[in-house]
């Protein structure tokens, strides 16, 4: 049986544009299953899901870190209100009358206008149970110009009070605490008491008390002070003895130094020692970084009250910064000593007082010397210095010769503010052959004795030599306390006679 033939297309090759279409499908690996729509859709949902756990884990991050800063600022919110609680509480944890000090004191009218504050130290209550303010400072704060005025007022100055007749400043306190029971302060009745005196109308208030004084300079890690004479042997300032020189005092031999006022000014020197700290303690902390300010800022908030406020003490920080010493400048207003029935009085030159803090709020700081500021006197022989310290006779027969003062370089500054007082002594030193060095200002007016200062032991003939011309003043040696560029250095002090 013969077949039908079976028609067969013939077989032909790819093209090239055909096998390069081919070749160009990507090759599919693994199962088709993977490629399926089905497989898409469950790929799609997995990547969904991690897309949602990550916005989930970025939203509780972001509700674990907003509830840490929200934590964070309430924490800052009840330290600063602790703060601003502990600044408006003595140191019996009294709240200040700040309705009684607000109607005595001033508002300011713009953040950057000078303003001034009275600062009151206060130390332990008496037997009666109440203070008194033994120290009694009027301060101008410029915060635009960048300067401090500190004016001091002495706690005998003879003032009228109300419903007490004249009694002594520092009492002015003692009767506002008594008259609590009729709405009145302390800080209110000291408040216009000074007001009354100076004239000046005053912004804030603030109270410094004694009794933690220590703690808290110890808290700011000691305070860099240039002190002026010695305290040897005052057992009613402290236990410990406190000599001049340049130095960081720690709590207990600042309080000495503050406390003191065993001298021949008795308490003018105290004053001065004071309005030195005071300097120093500003210049320190408002050189500090920011967070060191708070800091301190906490720190004091344990020795003070005030009526200032947390925001308005940064502020103030911010704008004083970088203040320098040479911008804090200090006075005392011109008294006269006086007994009456007994009682030793500072009896205030009213016209004095005037034209002294009229200067001052006109911007001005007054030479000292020109308003009758100064009061010379001499340093009693418990502040001579330490044993061994080289001590001159006071007599020039026995100077060295020209020819051998010629070796030495002498320094002088003016240490109490007397005007061309250090001009004249080292003019009076070259005559009699010294080289001529430097002739300046020491950084506080405070020095009630002239100091002969020697560089080596080498240097010491030419300081007793240079002490016996002067015939007063005392020689001590640097030992490092001083910065000079001479031999010798004399900071010419309140005994200066021309």
């Amino acid at each position: 049986m013969q077949r039908t033939p079976t028609y067969r297309r013939p077989t032909r090759r790819p093209s090239t544009v055909q096998a390069t279409r081919v070749s160009s499908r990507p090759m599919l690996k693994g199962s088709p299953e993977a490629y399926s729509r089905r497989s898409r859709t469950s790929s799609y949902a997995s990547k969904r899901s991690q897309r949602v756990l990550r916005k989930k884990i970025l939203v509780g991050a972001g509700i674990s870190i907003a509830a840490v800063l929200a934590g964070a600022l309430v924490f800052l919110g009840i330290w600063v209100s602790g703060i601003q609680d502990a600044l408006h509480r003595n140191s019996e944890g009294k709240l200040l009358d700040l309705e009684g000090i607000n109607a005595v004191t001033a508002d300011r009218v713009r953040p950057s206008d000078p303003f001034y504050v009275l600062l009151a130290g206060t130390d332990d209550a008496a037997e009666s149970g109440i203070s008194r303010s033994d120290t009694i400072i009027l301060a101008r704060i410029d915060p635009h110009q960048k300067k401090a005025v500190l004016v001091s007022i002495p706690r005998d100055t003879r003032v009228q009070i109300p419903g007490y007749g004249y009694q002594k400043i520092n009492a002015a306190y003692a009767f506002g605490a008594i008259e609590e029971k009729n709405g009145h302060s302390g800080p209110e009745f000291l408040i216009d008491a000074v007001s009354k005196l100076t004239g000046i109308k005053v912004h804030d208030f603030v109270q410094v008390d004694f009794s933690g004084f220590r703690q808290v300079v110890d808290a700011l890690g000691g305070v860099e002070v240039d002190v002026p004479v010695d305290i040897v042997g005052d057992r009613d300032a402290g236990d410990v003895d406190v000599y001049a020189g340049q130095q960081r005092l720690d709590g207990e031999h600042a309080l000495v130094f503050v406390r003191s006022r065993d001298f021949a000014l008795s308490d003018y020197q105290r004053q001065a020692n004071q309005r030195t700290f005071l300097q120093a303690t500003a210049k320190q902390v408002l050189s500090s970084d920011p967070m060191a300010v708070v800091n301190s800022i906490n720190a004091l908030s344990r020795i003070i009250a005030t009526s200032f406020n947390v925001d308005d003490i940064v502020d103030i920080a911010n704008q004083m910064r970088s203040i320098q010493e040479s911008d804090i400048f200090t006075y005392s207003i011109p008294c006269t000593s006086n007994k009456i029935e007994g009682s030793d009085y500072e009896i205030p030159d009213m016209a004095g007082i005037k034209d002294l803090m009229s200067a001052i709020d006109r911007g001005e700081t007054p030479d000292p010397e020109q308003l009758g500021l100064t009061r010379q006197g001499a340093t009693p022989d418990s502040y001579r210095g330490h044993a061994g310290l080289a001590q001159g006779s006071g007599q020039s027969s026995d100077s060295i010769p020209a020819t051998v003062a010629g070796k030495y370089l002498v320094d002088v500054r003016n240490g109490f503010g007397i005007a061309g007082s250090a001009r004249a002594v080292s003019d009076m030193l070259s005559i009699a052959g010294y080289q001529q060095g430097e002739i300046g200002n020491t950084s506080s007016s405070v020095y009630t004795e002239t100091l002969v200062i020697y560089r080596g032991e080498e240097d010491c003939e030419a300081a007793n030599d240079i002490r016996a011309r002067l015939g007063y003043g005392r020689v001590i040696p640097s030992q490092g306390r001083y910065t000079f560029a001479g031999n010798v250095l004399v900071v010419v002090g309140g005994d200066f006679r021309a």
